[in-house]
């Protein structure tokens, strides 16, 4: 069902149920639908995490984000889209991500802040709610 929510706010405008549907969530983007994910969201904080299967730091991470995403109190405010830069390499090229795990905060398609590494659950909570404050 979210996946037909998500589609059919593609081919419309931006609708606030369908980015309702999405806070909370973990989702996977390519290149072929990681700017429409972003249009989709407006002025929605999207986290986005830059990674690699092979990449044991972004494997560690990978919990902490989603962990930080979906406890929101009093109740999420963003969601977390996964980009594997192996397959999206135009998406990870634009950005000019060149270490893993890169994770970003974009707002109205704009990257906002990034921070690379392997980080603490605290850190990563603080970089979540920075940015969602006010959402």
């Amino acid at each position: 069902m979210l996946q037909t929510i998500f589609k059919r706010s593609l081919s419309t405008k931006p609708s606030s149920s369908a980015v309702g549907a999405l806070l909370g969530t973990v989702v996977e983007r390519s290149d072929a639908d990681f700017k429409q994910t972003l249009a989709l969201a407006g002025s929605t904080p999207v986290v986005v995490d830059f990674y690699a299967d092979w990449c044991g730091p972004c494997r560690m991470l990978a919990p902490i984000l989603k962990k930080s995403i979906q406890t929101q109190q009093p109740t999420p405010k963003t969601f977390l889209v996964k980009v594997n830069v192996d397959e999206a390499v135009k998406t990870a090229a634009e950005y000019g991500i060149a270490s893993l795990p890169t994770v970003g905060v974009f707002r109205d398609g704009a990257l906002v802040e990034t921070f690379v590494g392997l980080r603490n659950e605290e850190f990563v909570k603080q970089f979540v709610e920075k940015h969602t404050a006010s959402a």
